[in-house]
């Protein structure tokens, strides 16, 4: 199997020896799928563009708010044009030291562990009416990151104060129109583990081949090869953290015939073997 697919269609960020990271910044997007390796929340202050997760579309806008769990597959798409007006908070936690704070908080933990859940739905709110308030609380935590930094506690206090102004758990943000994308990557979800047929998807669909990769390309700005590719690695690097399954096996659970394919794909893609990706990451978990 062939693919255009390389390097930069994968951003795995490991906050080491900090709890948090903590950026604002214009004009700064990820368009491909990927994901990290903590909790990830972004909040849109200006702009407009698509966030696309749990296979559904969302309409990017000021006051949106997108919590992210670990190892959740999500793309960020702005339009070119548009980007130059595009500005967003992301701060990345170390969901387990910050839970660790909480004890004397039980809701807030519970929130905590609820929203960072490996394999829970992303959660979207839209805060626009409290946008005065959330900008300031983060100018004024900006400020802080870049003298004297963000201390467990500052984070675990910013924490606390974002969640008093969420909706409650079951509510529901409204999904774009789904198009085709969506149940390409549902099928994909059932099926990356088996060898890749465009023909079996498309008679499962009822679709041509070529408006299939047309469409899909067009509402997620990649080809589905590579959103497989993406999700194939993204569940080996599950494996390889979670089990002590050996790199062959694994290989065959996400979909590789070839396990020296897999190595050479995990290599090129993450930038480590699956065995140093094992050694160096399964002891930071």
């Amino acid at each position: 199997m062939t693919s255009s697919w390389n390097a930069e269609h994968l951003e795995l960020i490991t906050l080491n020896d900090t709890v948090a990271s903590f950026s604002r910044l214009f004009a700064n997007t990820v368009r491909y799928h990927h994901w990290h390796q903590c909790l990830e929340i972004l909040y849109v202050e200006e702009g407009f563009g698509v966030v696309i997760v749990d296979n559904r579309q969302y309409t990017m806008r000021p006051g949106r708010l997108f919590f992210f769990p670990p190892f959740t597959l999500h793309k960020i798409m702005v339009d070119e044009k548009a980007q130059d007006c595009y500005r967003r908070t992301i701060i990345h936690v170390d969901q387990h030291a910050i839970a660790k704070l909480l004890h004397l908080f039980p809701e807030n933990q519970r929130r905590l562990q609820a929203l960072s859940a490996r394999g829970r739905p992303a959660f979207v709110a839209d805060l626009a009416d409290a946008h005065p308030h959330i900008d300031h609380l983060f100018s004024l935590y900006a400020n802080t990151a870049s003298t004297s930094g963000l201390s467990p506690e500052r984070i675990a206090t910013m924490l606390m104060t974002l969640f008093a102004m969420l909706p409650p758990e079951q509510e529901k943000m409204a999904e774009s129109s789904r198009g085709i994308a969506t149940p390409v990557m549902f099928w994909i979800e059932e099926n990356y583990r088996q060898k890749f047929s465009l023909d079996a998807l498309a008679n499962e669909l009822g679709k041509s081949r070529s408006y299939l990769s047309r469409r899909f390309h067009a509402e997620t700005g990649e080809h589905i090869h590579e959103y497989l590719n993406t999700l194939r690695l993204r569940r080996a690097c599950e494996l390889l953290l979670h089990s002590v399954l050996p790199v062959s096996e694994i290989a065959a659970l996400v979909g590789f015939s070839e396990v020296t394919y897999f190595i050479s794909s995990f290599k090129k893609g993450i930038g480590e073997t699956p065995l140093q990706y094992r050694k160096n990451h399964a002891s930071r978990r």
